[in-house]
C-alpha cells in the first residue's frame, strides 16, 4: 500500500502485514530514520520489485490519541526551536538562512533546513545545538524549489504552489517549452516564486508539440468562408486561427478545418513593399534587354545559343535602313581606319637645344687715333 508523510507529495510503499487499512488511515510505519506517521493514500495490491526503493519497510501500528497529543506539542516548539538556532548561527558569523525545524515523530532527532549561496561549515553549530536541545541535530542545506515546497504558498495563478500540494518531484522545464507555447520570453513571467522556470510549463508542452504542426503559420495567406487573409494569431489548444482580411482589413476568428492554404505551406503573403520591389526589378530587366537589343544594331543575341547565326529582328525602320556596310579588314586582321598606328603608342619627347653662345662684344676703335681721327697733314 502507498503511504504519504505530512509536508510531502511523495508517496512510498510499505508492507501492511496483517492490517486491513482504508484510504486516510493514520499509522506508524518504520522508515530509515526512525518511526514516522503517515497516511494511507493506496490501496493495498501487489507490486513489482523494480517499484521498491531500498527495502520494503512494515506497517507498525495504528495511530493513537497519544500520538496525536505529542505530535502537536513537538510542533508548538517550532518558533521557539527557530529562535535558538538563528541565535547560534549569528554568534558563529555563519553564511545561511533557516527556513524551517522539524522533529521526528518520537522526538529524537531534530532537522533544520536552510538555505546559503555556496558550502557551509556548520560542524561547530551542531555541536552548540546537539547541547541546547539535547537531541540528534541534522542539518540539511536546501535549493530555492525545497524552499518554496516547505514554506508553501499561492502562485501566480492563485492557487496553491503544485510542489507544495500534489507534485511528487520537480519537473524538467526549459525556455523551450516556453517558446513552443508561444509565451512571451519575460522572466517575471514564466517564473515561479522560487525564481525558477514553472513548473507547469511542462503540463501541456506535449499537446502543443502534436497540435501546433497542424495550425498554419503566422503571416501565411490562407482562404476564409469570408475570403482571402493573412494569419496572424493562433489558439493551439482549441484549433482556432486569427485572421486579418484582406479587402476589409478585418480580424476574424476560424476553426482551422475551415480554412485552406494559399501560395503553398509556409509561404508568406508579399508585402506592398515587396510588390514594388519585383516590379522595379522586372523594369530594369526590361529596359537592359531593350539597350542590349538596340546596341547590337536590331539584333537581339541569345547567350544560351551563342554558336547559331545572329537573326535580325524584324521592325519598321529596319526596311528603310540601307543594309550597313562590313568594314574591309586589312591582312593583319584590323580595318583600314582602326589600323593600328606604331608611332600613337608612343610619344618623342624634343631633345633640348644646346644653349646659345653670348654674342662676342664688339671691337672699339680708340679715341685719339692719327689714322682716323687727326686729318692729314698738308
Amino acid at each position: 500500500m502507498s503511504v504519504r508523510f505530512r509536508d510531502s507529495s511523495k508517496d512510498y510503499f510499505f508492507d501492511p502485514g496483517n492490517f486491513v487499512l482504508e484510504l486516510g488511515t493514520l499509522v506508524i510505519v518504520e522508515t530509515v530514520r526512525g518511526l514516522e506517521l503517515g497516511r494511507v493514500v493506496g490501496e493495498q495490491r501487489e507490486i513489482t520489485e523494480s517499484e521498491i526503493v531500498g527495502e520494503l519497510k512494515p506497517v507498525i501500528r495504528l495511530v493513537e490519541e497519544a500520538d496525536l497529543e505529542r505530535l502537536k506539542l513537538l510542533q508548538a516548539r517550532h518558533k521557539e526551536v527557530l529562535a535558538v538556532c538563528n541565535q547560534k548561527i549569528k554568534e558563529h558569523s555563519l553564511p545561511m538562512h533557516l527556513v524551517r525545524a522539524e522533529y521526528s515523530f518520537d522526538g529524537s532527532r531534530l532537522t533544520f533546513y536552510f538555505t546559503a549561496a555556496e558550502r557551509v561549515d556548520f560542524r561547530l553549530l551542531v555541536r552548540d545545538l546537539a547541547r541546547a536541545f539535547r537531541s540528534r541535530i541534522e542539518l540539511r542545506q536546501i535549493g530555492p524549489r525545497d524552499e518554496a515546497k516547505l514554506l508553501g504558498g499561492l502562485g501566480s495563478c492563485g492557487r496553491t504552489f503544485c510542489c507544495a500540494s500534489f507534485l511528487p518531484d520537480y519537473a524538467h522545464v526549459t525556455v523551450k517549452m516556453a517558446k513552443e507555447q508561444d509565451l512571451p520570453l519575460n522572466p517575471a513571467r514564466i517564473s515561479g516564486v522560487c525564481g525558477r522556470l514553472l513548473c507547469c510549463l511542462s503540463y501541456e508542452h506535449q499537446q502543443y508539440v502534436e497540435l501546433k504542426p497542424t495550425l498554419p503559420r503566422r503571416g501565411m495567406r490562407v482562404q476564409t468562408p469570408d475570403g482571402v487573409g493573412e494569419v496572424i494569431g493562433m489558439n493551439v489548444l482549441q484549433q482556432m486561427v486569427t485572421v486579418q482580411l484582406s479587402g476589409s482589413e478585418m480580424i476574424e476568428h476560424y476553426p482551422v478545418a475551415q480554412l485552406e492554404e494559399v501560395g503553398g505551406k509556409g509561404e508568406k503573403a508579399p508585402s506592398a513593399k515587396g510588390k514594388e520591389s519585383d516590379l522595379l526589378e522586372q523594369t530594369t530587366d526590361l529596359s537592359l534587354e531593350d539597350a542590349a537589343w538596340e546596341g547590337n544594331g536590331g539584333h537581339r543575341i541569345d547567350s544560351k545559343a551563342s554558336s547559331s547565326p545572329v537573326q535580325r529582328l524584324p521592325s519598321a525602320t529596319s526596311e528603310a535602313r540601307p543594309p550597313a556596310k562590313r568594314p574591309q579588314l586589312s591582312p593583319n586582321g584590323h580595318s583600314p581606319k582602326s589600323a593600328p598606328n606604331p608611332s600613337a603608342g608612343t610619344s618623342k619627347k624634343k631633345a633640348p637645344s644646346p644653349p646659345s653662345k653670348p654674342p662676342l662684344p664688339r671691337p672699339r676703335k680708340p679715341k685719339n687715333s692719327p689714322e682716323e681721327d687727326d686729318p692729314p697733314a698738308s
